[in-house]
């Protein structure tokens, strides 16, 4: 038997790129929910907001702003297309928006250059592999800002393998992408650097009549970036000072260069040990087809390399200067941005060596393993989320208008705010985000025992306490020593979070 055949390979193209559509349809299901977290507060808030609002809003956080006002047009038109008053489901469906992008991509500019074969494995494996279906549901910056990058790098091969060609509207398309995804998040920012980088690399090296032009209108292309960007560069150092030193995140190690491995190929999944012998037949299959593809490779093969990998190893390495440095800011979810320029080399690779006999399904089988793995995963998170979530909406139906709720876990606190504006939400013994009452205005922290117990015995009916964690039933103790009464209602998960809802009373 042999895949020789180009019929065959489209073939087998056309059905990967049909499963991965027939996927994403799967994972809309997913975005019915209205279960948020910490961190999708901000992007609904925000998007509440006007532009100019938005703008000064997230000055004062650890984000640019584009995103922000990405949600809050899309929010608009969806809500408008669709009828639908759900704001959640909304900002949801507006972060898989850019998988529809990724995919009039595939099957226009990757089919046509890289080949069938290339644009179905393509989009299956940004549909499935590991992390990134998560994020199409996840109200924030990283869908966009993947479709974002992955444009930027077929812009950049489109102009490195047509150098003798004017090329204006590519260089035009490769400035105003880049300055659109360093507004959107900072280390999205990174790895168009890397792209700018890698452009720089591979003009110095690339021969061609008008090699000096293009190196003029890369020059152009980073002052202009840089101009653009100057009048946010004071709330970036702005930014950078306040997280300075006590950001939570940890500083970066060489075991972290694993973790980047693990994050980016190990299925999501409790399965046994299924995961981790799956992820290590993709690292066989990697390997192999690596060794493979570099025996055949050419000049242009080499400039696609450049291009896909330079974002996602830019991004890793200023990940380790700023640990470094003292600034410890980069997350493993960090790099989802950057994976489809990797899973686009990955699929090129595939289709490059799948004319050996008997060799393309070896190498497609760990992957579609990995990725069945990984969508096994989502289903049961996702699935969960769903199914737990219509129980924590009828408690949080039951709570009355007016009612004060405390927390003590500024999550918790955040994501109640957000539910229940016509309540009183209060944070025991500890700090919010000074952003969150400025949004959402019905937020008190740093409450202590005296104030509950003066809460308590102004008479005040409906006082609860959504409490998070092992100390909950600690303080729900502390509190019967002082003369408050606890009755346990509910114990449910909100996206992440277990909680046990009690009723105060006084005695």
């Amino acid at each position: 038997m042999s895949f020789n055949g180009e019929k065959i390979k489209n073939t087998i193209g056309a059905v990967l790129g049909f499963i991965a559509f027939i996927v994403f349809i799967y994972i809309i299901r997913f975005a019915m929910g209205n279960d948020v977290w910490y961190d999708e507060v901000f992007s609904l808030s925000f998007a509440e907001h006007n532009f100019s609002d938005i703008t000064a809003l997230t000055s004062r956080d650890v984000h640019p702003p584009l995103y922000y006002c990405y949600l809050k047009v899309a929010e608009s038109l969806i809500s408008k297309l669709s009828g639908y008053a759900n704001i959640i489901r909304v900002a949801k469906i507006a972060s898989l928006i850019p998988w529809a992008f990724l995919f009039i991509l595939g099957i226009t500019y990757i089919r046509k250059h890289f080949g069938t074969l290339t644009f179905g494995l393509f989009m299956l494996l940004i549909t499935v592999m590991p992390q990134i279906p998560s994020y199409y549901l996840e109200i924030r910056m990283y869908s966009l800002a993947l479709l974002f990058i992955t444009a930027e790098i077929l812009i950049s091969y489109q102009i490195l393998t047509n150098l003798d060609k004017k090329n204006n509207l590519a260089w035009t398309l490769f400035f105003l992408i880049g300055i659109l995804t360093a507004y959107t998040q900072y280390y999205a920012c990174i790895a168009i650097i890397g792209s700018y980088i890698g452009a720089f690399l591979l003009l110095v090296v690339l021969k061609g009549q008008k090699k000096a032009d293009n190196l003029v209108r890369l020059v152009v292309c980073s002052v202009l970036s840089v101009i653009c960007y100057l009048p946010w560069l004071p709330v970036l150092s702005s930014q950078i000072a306040n997280i300075s030193g006590k950001y939570w995140i940890q500083p970066l190690t060489l075991r972290s260069i694993l973790g980047c491995i693990k994050f980016i190929i190990l299925p999501i999944v409790y399965f046994g040990k299924m995961p981790e012998i799956s992820a290590g037949l993709l690292i066989f299959a990697l390997a192999v087809l690596t060794i493979f593809f570099f025996m055949k490779a050419k000049k242009g093969d080499y400039i696609l390399i450049v291009c896909c990998l330079m974002p996602i190893i830019i991004v890793v390495v200023s990940g380790f200067i700023l640990s470094a440095l003292g600034t410890p800011i980069f997350v493993y979810r960090y790099l989802v941005p950057t994976l489809g320029g990797l899973w686009l080399f990955v699929s090129f690779m595939v289709n490059k060596v799948s004319d050996k006999k008997l060799f393309l399904l070896p190498l497609i089988i760990p992957m579609l393993l990995v990725g069945t793995l990984n969508m096994m995963g989502l289903r049961t998170e996702e699935g969960g989320k769903l199914t737990n979530m219509r129980a924590s909406d009828e408690a949080l139906s039951q709570i009355p208008e007016g009612s004060v709720i405390i927390t003590n876990f500024d999550h918790v606190c955040a994501v109640m705010a957000y539910y229940r504006p016509d309540c009183k939400v209060l944070l025991y013994e500890n700090e919010i985000d000074k952003l969150l009452p400025d949004m959402l205005g019905n937020i008190q922290d740093n409450v202590t025992d005296a104030n509950i117990v003066t809460l308590i015995e102004s008479g005040n009916e409906n006082v609860y306490f959504w409490g998070s964690f092992n100390s909950r039933e600690e303080i729900v103790a502390s509190w019967e020593s002082l003369g408050i009464n606890n009755k346990l209602l509910h114990n449910i998960l909100i996206e992440r979070y277990w909680i046990n809802v009690y009723k105060l009373s006084g005695v």
